[in-house]
């Protein structure tokens, strides 16, 4: 089993296409819920971290764009074949990198 990775814009943006990209962007702008708010951040979340979870599903990291406040959310894209094997040619990739630079 993998271990969480932290990925990029880049290589989420790269992850995600159609449907799977439109869904996340919806979701982020409407409907994450903001325990300080205590209503779904009405203005979206700024995204400041993603991981690629050990089941290759989405995390995400950021702050509600009204109070500022930390949000989290959980995409289960793992289950998604398509998503599933561009995932893990990401993880390779970035061991790859990884080994590189050693």
């Amino acid at each position: 089993m993998h271990r969480e990775q932290l990925i990029n814009n880049f290589q989420l943006g790269a992850l995600l296409t159609g449907l799977d990209r439109k869904f996340f962007c919806f979701i982020t702008k409407n409907n994450i819920y903001c325990s300080h708010c205590k209503n779904f951040a009405v203005n979206g979340i700024h995204v400041d971290k993603a991981y690629l979870t050990k089941m290759n599903d989405v995390r995400i990291f950021g702050r509600c764009k009204v109070c500022n406040s930390e949000v989290v959310r959980l995409f289960e894209f793992g289950n998604i074949k398509e998503f599933h094997e561009k995932a893990n040619k990401l993880r390779e990739s970035i061991k790859e990198q990884t080994l590189l630079e050693v």
